[in-house]
């Protein structure tokens, strides 16, 4: 059974395949490297490992081969085509505002996006701050810069890649800018845009009006070349609650989530919601829209899965179950940590593990083998 017929088996309910894993992400490039072999890695296989212009040239071959092979290795299920897309879950490609490389060194890039917006990224530790935002008020909103959304130079190879992809038996799963997201990564500072979502409506309603159709214009391409998901994040909820009241979110977001779902259902498409948060008041909302997958269901969030995947895990499939210390904690409660998702999973179906908040670069190659082979053998997968 080839990636693409497992996902499609597990999705229609099947409990008589393994349960999947999907890390979210790597730290850095460098992180993946280390914890992956040698024949796996590729230039550019980070987001953050781009050239000095925004790249949308196809990827070779032999690219495509070591991407596959590095979520053979690593324990990933799921494909994402477009450079600088294998590694972290949900951005990458051309359906995503791309970044080039203004600066950097040895533990630092500095990157600008097509809107304008920088974000410097450290290493040893990870950091990652966004600066430089374009938009201050409505009239600096409504000049900021978007690229074409239906330029073909964009996605020049992306179907031949997921073509490619699919005959090897790869589920792919393209990349997309968020709607709440895309406004505070590229648009307006974080906290500017919580602040106006209360007193400045008009201001998150005129990026909104610029950054909607792009996203559906670039949905539209990746959906006609073939891709068999979409990821967009979203990020709805800190650990203890939502970042906005819920009728705020229907006001401003579920309208469009619900027009990215139905427009890609229309083509058999799937389409998967990653938001960190407390989001359970919401759960109702996003079923609503019709979102197929939702991660990642954070333990530390104040989520209870015994009480929710009966309730929702037939409007959609639930992926996590692994806290964000995942990998601070000792053998033994990783192990336990695994062997309640697979339970569940047992009890369920339709249950994916993955992990909250990617794999940090502290972790050994040692403690990374050991925990693959723990759930493998837990899950059943060999």
């Amino acid at each position: 059974m080839t990636n693409r017929e497992w996902i499609q088996a597990f999705a229609s309910g099947s409990r008589d395949v393994p349960m999947p894993q999907q890390w979210m992400s790597f730290f850095t490039g460098d992180c993946a490297r280390r914890l992956s072999p040698p024949e796996c890695h590729y230039e550019h296989m980070w987001l953050f490992e781009p050239g000095e212009t925004f790249d949308f040239s196809a990827q070779s071959q032999d690219v495509l081969d070591k991407m596959i092979a590095f979520n053979r290795a690593t324990g990933r299920c799921m494909t994402a085509p477009g450079r600088g897309a294998a590694l972290s879950w949900g951005h990458g490609g051309p359906g995503e505002f791309r970044c080039r490389k203004i600066d950097g060194g040895k533990d630092f890039t500095i990157v600008q996006y097509e809107t304008g917006v920088k974000a410097e990224i450290r290493r040893n530790p990870h950091f990652y701050h966004i600066f430089d935002y374009p938009a201050h008020d409505l009239e600096s909103a409504k000049k900021v810069f978007l690229p074409d959304p239906d330029d073909p130079a964009r996605y020049q190879g992306i179907a031949e890649e997921i073509a490619y992809l699919k005959k090897q038996g790869e589920y792919t799963l393209c990349s997309l800018n968020g709607f709440f997201s895309g406004i505070h990564y590229f648009f307006l500072d974080y906290q500017d845009t919580l602040a106006a979502l209360l007193i400045e409506p008009e201001l998150i309603e005129t990026v909104l009006n610029r950054l909607v159709p792009w996203n559906l214009a670039a949905a539209r391409h990746l959906i006609e070349a073939g891709a068999d998901g979409l990821a967009l994040c979203d990020d709805l909820g800190s650990a203890c609650n939502l970042l906005m009241a819920p009728e705020l979110y229907r006001k401003f977001f579920k309208p469009h989530h619900q027009a990215l779902c139905e427009l890609a259902h229309a083509h058999g498409v799937d389409v998967h919601l990653h938001s960190h948060g407390a989001i359970t008041p919401l759960l109702d909302d996003l079923a609503e829209c019709g979102f197929d997958y939702i991660n990642p269901f954070d333990p530390n969030e104040n989520f209870d899965l015994d009480e929710l995947l009966p309730r929702y895990g037939d409007r959609f499939i639930f992926c996590g179950g692994m806290p964000t210390d995942f990998w601070k904690l000792p053998d033994a409660e990783q192990d336990a940590v695994i062997s309640r998702a697979v339970e569940r999973y047992r009890r369920h179906g339709r249950y994916l593990l993955m992990d909250s908040g990617g794999i940090p670069e502290d972790v050994t190659p040692e403690q990374f083998r050991r925990v693959l082979e723990v759930s493998e053998t837990l899950r059943h997968f060999k």
